[in-house]
């Protein structure tokens, strides 16, 4: 009976070692290090609602414009140009431009347009000008580049682009003979300083009494006669 206990104490001393051990084991087993680079790929997808953007989204116009008197000029011995269709007379619009961006701008006078409700035309300057010396003196224009349309980007939902062909005139105001008719693109003009005031040309019929000033889509005004 002796040598029976001695061998169960034996091996009842052999299995506790045993699992003390293997607990030892477990517990003293470190953990694992996990590193940033190791959670985070990178082609990993950033949701768009967890973006903020400080920005703000509505562009502001460098221009404030100001609409005077308008003047239906029947006689066109004073312009330029003749239009080629020549029951066309000439509305000349006073616009006094401020810039309000406190520094040079550029102004693209092609971007102004004239809105004819009755006919739902949306009508395309011809001519710019300003008085010196009690005298007319035009700002230089060119052919328009069918390539690059301006006038065409801006467009106002239920009006209709109309854009008149005109000819060039000799010094007595006569048509040249080889001049061909053609939509003329208006000056671009640097606006240096805080106001200026210039006349814009569109071309309306005899009977106009009423039209809304746009720059791009947006009023700014409107012309009338009596």
């Amino acid at each position: 009976m002796n040598a029976k206990r001695f061998i169960l104490l034996i091996l009842i001393f052999i299995c506790t070692s045993a699992i003390s051990i293997a607990q030892t084991d477990t517990i003293t087993q470190p953990n694992p290090i996990i590193k940033l680079k190791d959670t985070i790929k990178t082609n990993a997808v950033i949701p768009s609602d967890t973006i903020v953007e400080i920005k703000d989204s509505i562009q502001k116009e460098a221009f404030n414009f100001f609409i005077g008197k308008s003047i239906l000029n029947k006689s066109l011995w004073a312009q330029r140009y003749r239009y080629e269709d020549k029951e066309l007379k000439t509305l000349s619009v006073r616009i006094t431009i401020e810039n309000v961006s406190g520094h040079k701008e550029t102004l693209d006078f092609n971007l102004l347009s004239l809105l004819l409700d009755e006919k739902k035309l949306r009508v395309r300057p011809t001519g710019i000008f300003y008085y010196k010396n009690e005298k007319k003196v035009y700002l230089r224009s060119k052919p328009l580049n069918k390539n690059y349309n301006v006038f065409e980007e801006h467009v106002v939902e239920g009006y209709q682009n109309s854009e008149e062909k005109t000819y060039k005139v000799n010094f007595l105001g006569l048509k040249k003979k080889k001049s061909v008719p053609v939509v003329q693109s208006l000056k671009k003009l640097t606006v240096k300083s805080r106001k200026i005031s210039y006349y814009i040309d569109f071309p309306v019929y005899e009977t106009f009494t009423y039209g809304k000033i746009y720059y791009k889509d947006k009023p700014i005004g409107f012309a009338a006669v009596r």
